[in-house]
């Protein structure tokens, strides 16, 4: 199933800037579309085109930078997912509560690769990735140092052991206490960053949602930090990128 995501990145995709008016007014129809066919079906995003709220019990307890309070927006949604993961406690979207893993199931049809899902820390196939590739690593490294020596197994035997060994331990350590992601896809902060500044736009019946294309979103690469993302998402609640966006379909 296509996500929300990946719907509105191929409405931007369909035509390139500089827009003719035609094209904006199709970008901006296809993507009010997408966002329309999708509140009708999840709970989760009829709530943020509503401008309603996200919440959980322990709000107040656990919003140390004094975000997680406030209008209800991807971001904030991934946010509230993330901090109540581990516990797997209940959210309440609008007036009515859902299981911690009926609201990341509605934030999943929007933003591929959360992994926001409360699994227990014992559950074997939270595990399935993180030793794959500590194994997968450790046989190729066997494999060169094989070769490299010359013997008569194609595995060096010391470095399959011990670094087998080694990386299995990390693999499990860390996967109790991370999720693994797909490299291969966006970060979710990136993405949900993204939807809630096209969601803002589509609430509006802004043509501006006919720029609001990745490019320009600010991006934190490497490693993610509330404080580069907080205030930019709270620039995008405030109608902070409209200057932009405007100057942008005007291609100046």
């Amino acid at each position: 199933m296509d996500t929300l995501y990946t719907l509105c990145r191929s409405a931007d995709n369909h035509h390139a800037p500089p827009f003719t008016a035609e094209q904006i007014a199709e970008i901006a129809a296809h993507k009010t579309s997408h966002f329309s066919q999708e509140a009708a079906a999840n709970p989760l995003v009829s709530e943020i085109l509503a401008g309603g709220t996200v919440t959980f019990f322990d709000l107040k307890k656990e919003d140390r930078r004094k975000f997680l309070e406030g209008p209800a927006t991807f971001f904030r949604t991934h946010e509230i997912l993330r901090r109540t993961k581990r516990s797997n406690a209940p959210i309440t979207i609008g007036s009515k509560e859902y299981p911690h893993n009926a609201v990341a199931a509605m934030f999943d049809r929007c933003v591929p690769n959360s992994k926001l899902q409360h699994v227990p820390w014992f559950s074997p196939s939270r595990y399935v990735a993180s030793l794959a590739y500590a194994w997968g690593g450790t046989l190729l490294l066997a494999l060169l140092f094989g070769r490299d020596n010359s013997g008569s197994m194609p595995f060096d035997g010391f470095v399959l052991y011990h670094l087998g060994i080694l990386s299995t331990i990390a693999a499990l350590i860390y996967t109790a206490l991370k999720s693994n992601r797909d490299v291969r896809h966006p970060a979710p902060w990136n993405t949900a960053i993204y939807l809630d500044l096209n969601a803002d736009l589509v609430r509006r019946r802004s043509q501006n949602v006919a720029a609001a294309r990745k490019e320009i979103v600010p991006l934190q690469k490497g490693f993610k930090h509330p404080d580069f993302y907080y205030p930019l998402a709270r620039r995008i609640e405030a109608h902070g990128f409209d200057e932009e966006l405007t100057r942008y379909l005007g291609g100046k």
